[in-house]
């Protein structure tokens, strides 16, 4: 009889748990957008019969969160054709993100993977990968924040440099303006740190540093971000700076303004 009663909880349990991801699947986000572009020369070219097609595939899809765990996978596809060459790429990008908490902190540890295919019809060889991977722990206390990050980018013949629809940033080693992209054999770290006086108001430092094959780059950068909602809702207002040392030094600063209509 207790064997029974075990078994029957143990049943319990896992039917319970496959209903629970079954509800995370189903309350899921998708987006899928197809986007395409005709445009013909004009006679007065030298190459009239020049014409570019383009082509955009977006396919996103965003688990509901179960118990803190919350999984994101996105492939995207451009494609470009001209009268001589034509190229196509496709971004592949999967990430799990858990988010928890304590009595007074808050934590959120995130594992994501990136590949990028690329062919061109003159080039040799056929098609190219770069694949990347990122890890990432964030914690909240009250007021102030904190993270830090780790990415690496495998051998290949391209950076990791795709752009993907509602993604910033591909890499959590990001620096906050420089640098979003790495050549490939980088391994990247970052520190970021931030405080909000205000729900409205951030203010953080970061500092990145990647380790390429043939030399080393810093980003120090600051940045804010202030929502002026008291001057017309969903008004955004960010400051940004960033400083590249060691062996390349550049300086670089933005302002920016969005608003939502």
């Amino acid at each position: 009889m207790k064997k029974f009663t075990f078994l029957l909880i143990i049943l319990s349990h896992s039917l319970f748990a496959a209903d629970s991801l079954m509800d995370a699947l189903l309350d899921g986000n998708l987006t899928h957008k197809i986007s395409s572009n005709y445009k013909e020369g004009d006679e007065e070219e030298e190459t009239p019969f020049s014409s570019t097609k383009t082509q955009k595939i977006l396919f996103h899809y965003q688990t509901a969160p179960l118990g803190g765990l919350r999984l994101e996978v996105a492939t995207q596809s451009f494609a470009t054709e001209t009268h001589q060459t034509s190229t196509d790429n496709t971004i592949y990008y999967t990430e799990a993100l858990y988010h928890g908490n304590t009595e007074d902190i808050g934590y959120k540890l995130s594992a994501n993977y990136y590949a990028d295919t690329y062919r061109q019809s003159l080039m040799q060889g056929g098609l190219e990968t770069t694949n990347a991977f990122g890890t990432k722990a964030q914690m909240n206390y009250e007021n102030f924040g904190s993270y830090i990050a780790y990415s690496k980018v495998l051998s290949g013949a391209r950076g990791a440099n795709g752009d993907l629809e509602g993604k910033d940033h591909l890499l959590p080693t990001s620096s906050v303006l420089s640098s979003n992209n790495y050549t490939p054999n980088t391994a990247a770290y970052a520190v970021d740190v931030n405080y909000s006086p205000r729900k409205d108001i951030t203010l953080g430092s970061r500092y990145v540093i990647a380790n390429e094959v043939q030399t080393n780059l810093s980003y120090t950068g600051i940045y804010s971000n202030f929502q002026l909602n008291e001057i017309t809702k969903g008004l955004n207002l960010g400051f940004s700076y960033d400083k590249t040392g060691i062996d390349k030094q550049s300086d670089q600063f933005s302002i920016n303004i969005k608003s939502k209509f």
